[in-house]
């Protein structure tokens, strides 16, 4: 059984949201917070695969408790949730903050029933589910970054280029510099934030779907890797899950 553990706010939402996740076969909704302070004691308690959160919350932004969660050692070696936002917050700024601070999936409020239950139990397998306007955001912070189109298209990637003798696009394979997005990375996201799927993904661009989610983690783990150092100075003031 997967568990889930929700952070919300507004009971009209939070209703739904328990509501969805229960009636999915194979998903429990084991708690409910509607504050950073109840969600900090009954976490380590309850311990989910999957914790979705909002960021708006009364007594706090969601990114602390996500920054904290991501940073802490394990309970016992074993429990460590992912982490899915589930927010009305799409303005670029939030979205790289919360990913920054060790968000494994952004999704939108808004999407339906089975969209959000998709998320979640792509969350639990190690994904990183995206809405098309979180791509956005993100490839627009590549391109300030310096990866413009341009460099893309002079990159010589395209959707039949780099594929294998068995004609499959080995999207896996890893960057030149850990903290750089590579142009194949770049595609998948764009293919993202013009609605596609990860089946549509992998059709076009001849490779896999779990090719094609791991193509979306490395983008969220580079984003990630620039903060590891100083979330290890914040680390002391943080709480301990254990």
């Amino acid at each position: 059984m997967l568990k889930v553990y929700l952070v919300e706010d507004d009971p009209l939402v939070s209703q739904h949201v328990r509501d969805t996740l229960n009636e999915a076969p194979g998903i429990r909704c084991v708690g409910h917070a509607s504050r950073l302070g109840t969600a900090r004691i009954e976490l380590p308690q309850c311990r989910p695969d999957v914790l979705l959160s909002d960021l708006g919350l009364p007594d706090g932004d969601g990114t602390e408790l996500i920054g904290e969660l991501s940073h802490a050692p394990a309970i016992d070696g074993v429990w460590h949730p992912h982490i899915l936002v589930f927010s009305v917050f799409g303005d670029e700024a939030r979205v790289i903050q919360a990913i920054e601070a060790g968000a494994d999936g952004y999704f939108l409020k808004g999407c339906t029933a089975e969209e959000l239950v998709r998320a979640v139990e792509q969350a639990a397998r190690g994904e990183s589910p995206i809405s098309p306007a979180i791509a956005r955001h993100l490839l627009k912070r590549f391109r300030e970054d310096g990866f413009s189109d341009s460099s893309f298209r002079d990159s010589g990637f395209s959707e039949f280029s780099g594929a294998s003798e068995t004609g499959m696009m080995d999207l896996e394979e890893p960057s030149r510099r850990d903290h750089e997005v590579s142009a194949r990375e770049h595609e998948v996201l764009r293919l993202v934030a013009q609605g596609y799927v990860g089946e549509e993904i992998a059709e076009r661009l001849l490779t896999t779907p779990r090719a094609v989610a791991t193509a979306v983690r490395n983008v969220y783990r580079k984003l990630q890797l620039g903060q590891r150092a100083r979330a290890t100075v914040q680390a002391q003031s943080r709480p301990r899950w254990a």
